[in-house]
This record gives C-alpha cells, structure tokens and sequence, in this order.
C-alpha cells in the first residue's frame, strides 16, 4: 500500500512515527513555506529552501537509532549557530553540495536511513501571505505562525508569487491508495502544501482515498474559536474539485488541570460538531497516554496534549478503500 502524508510541523511528524510501524510505502510531501527561526535565516542566508517542515519529516522516518534522531534535532545556543538545528545545517549543506535541494534531500536517504521518501512540494520556496477580516495583510509564514500583534480571522492564504509544485510529489498524491492530510497548523503547515500549482488537480485525479486528520487544539492567532467542522470547511475550499472522503477525529480528553492551562493561554480542544456531512468520519480516542500530566513553566503548549502515533496511524489505515473522482467504489 502506498500512502502520501501531506503538511509540515510537528502533525506530519506524528502522522509519519505512527504509519512508519506498517509495510507501506510512505511519501512525505512537505511544506516550503517556513520563514522563521533557523529555516527562515538559512533560507535568507544560504538561498537555500527552508528545510524545518522536511527535518521533521526526516527525524520520523529515520531508521538510524534514537541517538542520529536527537542529533538531527539537537539545536545550538549561543555564538553564530544560536537557534540552528543540527539537521537544518545538514540538509543546507547538502544542497550547495549538490547544487540542486531536490538532489540535495534525496542524497540524505540513504545516509539518515529515511524509511520512504521525504519530498518537498516544490522546488522552490513560498512566500505565504495571509488576508484578514479586517483587512490586515500578514506576509510571511512566521508572521502569521506567531503575529507580532492581535488580528482578524484569516479570511484567505495564498502563495505569492505563485509556486509550480514538484512532480515527484504530484507522482506521490496520483501513485497513492491514501492521501493524509495532516494535522497541525492549519495556516501554516498544511494549506501551504495544497497551494502550490498542480497539488489539487493532483488530489482531483488521485484514485486515493483522501483523510483529513483534525487537529486536536485550536491555534491562537489562526483557528480560534474553530470546532470540527470549521477545519473540514476550511480544507475543502482549499481542495476544491476534490473531495474529503473520511475525517479522523479524535474523542478522548485529557484532564481538568491541563484543560485549563490550555484555556488560560487561549487555546481549547477542538469540539465535535460534524453531523450530516457528504464524507465518514472515524471518532476514536488519538490522545498520547504519555503526556506530560505536570507541566513546567517552560514546557511548550504543543507538547502536552498531543497525538498517539501509533493510534493515529490504525485509526488511517482502518479506512483504506480505493476512491474515484470523490465517489467510493
């Protein structure tokens, strides 16, 4: 069986942990949109194609040991490499080396032992723009991934210029029996994905069955005040012909206290609201049975509640059944 798992961050990664454990052929097809921290710099720096959402995709499919996946991720502070993630400078370097960041990311499968194919959406990098309710214009996928100041719903995002996709990842979409498309940042890590040229048509004429995971939480500043059915509007405008044929969704919560840290910096579960929708829906319980259930001053939000890999990953592979044209065979 082939899947394709499109999108970026840290969804795609738990997406790709979890279907990594079944024999199937996986194709990561990767945002190029990421404009901060060390992609962005090495991106504006180097010239080079901003690698964060294709590490990611790297250090999930890494066959080489849990020492090479926390090398790759190690990140430096201090001095000149403040911020740089050892596999962003890996994945720069081999880019110059070869001259080309397709070749470039293709040399380092055989040297990080990468389980399937990580393939960046195009061979160059997008420029993500965000237009907003009351008429702000965010430029940039880091503006818009952490606003500098309070905004209007995002009304619409779009690639500017235009970006053709590449044809390795249109092969992916086209050659699959499952399209995922990820959790995560809505804006930012998975809709960049579906904007660059030829990915719908793609999508359209896959014979693929096409799942939509729901993300668990909302994103302050992207998808406030978002339940279920808001994310599948959203991701059916951007994939239009296509069609979603099943949504995962998940039905389990975690506990009062961390429901409550979450709520005190803005961000909730996303709530089931889907009834009387043209696509399935598989409601399982996807939380982590190991999330942190103490959480320090300093621990990131994203790493508290999150998805179970291996739950998510029975919970896509439950619905594999070939599609055409957005009807069922």
């Amino acid at each position: 069986m082939k899947i394709a798992v499109l999108g970026g961050g840290t969804g795609t990664y738990y997406v790709l942990s979890g279907l990594k454990r079944f024999d199937v052929e996986l194709s990561a097809v990767v945002s190029i949109a990421d404009s901060g921290g060390s992609s962005g710099r090495l991106r504006i720096e180097q010239g080079v194609l901003p690698s964060g959402d294709i590490l990611r995709a790297m250090v999930a499919l890494c066959e080489g040991g849990e020492f090479l996946r926390r090398l790759l991720g190690y990140r430096f502070q201090g001095g000149s490499l403040d911020e740089h993630t050892v596999g962003n400078l890996i994945i720069t370097a081999s880019e110059k080396q070869t001259g080309s960041a397709l070749e470039g990311i293709r040399s380092l499968h055989d040297v990080l032992r990468i389980k399937g194919r990580v393939i960046p959406v195009a061979a160059v990098a997008g420029n993500l723009q965000a237009e907003c309710a009351d008429g702000e214009l965010l430029q940039g996928e880091s503006e818009i991934d952490v606003p500098k100041n309070p905004h209007g719903a995002i009304e619409r995002c779009y690639l500017d210029p235009a970006v053709r996709a590449n044809p390795e990842a249109l092969d992916a979409i086209k050659g699959a029996d499952i399209v995922v498309l990820s959790p995560g940042d809505l804006f930012t890590s998975l809709i960049p994905v579906l904007l660059v040229d030829g990915v719908v048509d793609a999508l359209y004429e896959t014979s693929a069955r096409i799942v939509y995971v729901v993300n668990l939480i909302t994103k302050k500043g992207e998808t406030d005040g978002y339940a279920a059915r808001e994310f599948c509007r959203q991701v059916s405008s951007y994939i239009a012909p296509a069609k979603l044929h099943t949504v995962v969704l998940n039905t389990a919560r975690p506990s009062d206290f961390l429901l409550q840290k979450y709520d005190q910096a803005g961000v909730q579960m996303v709530e089931d609201d889907l009834n009387g929708q043209d696509f399935s829906v598989v409601r399982v319980p996807l939380l982590s049975e190991s999330m942190d259930r103490t959480p320090s001053r300093n621990k990131p939000l994203h790493k508290l509640i999150r998805h179970d890999p291996l739950k998510l990953a029975e919970a896509i592979m439950s619905v594999a059944r070939p599609v055409t044209h957005g009807r069922e065979t």
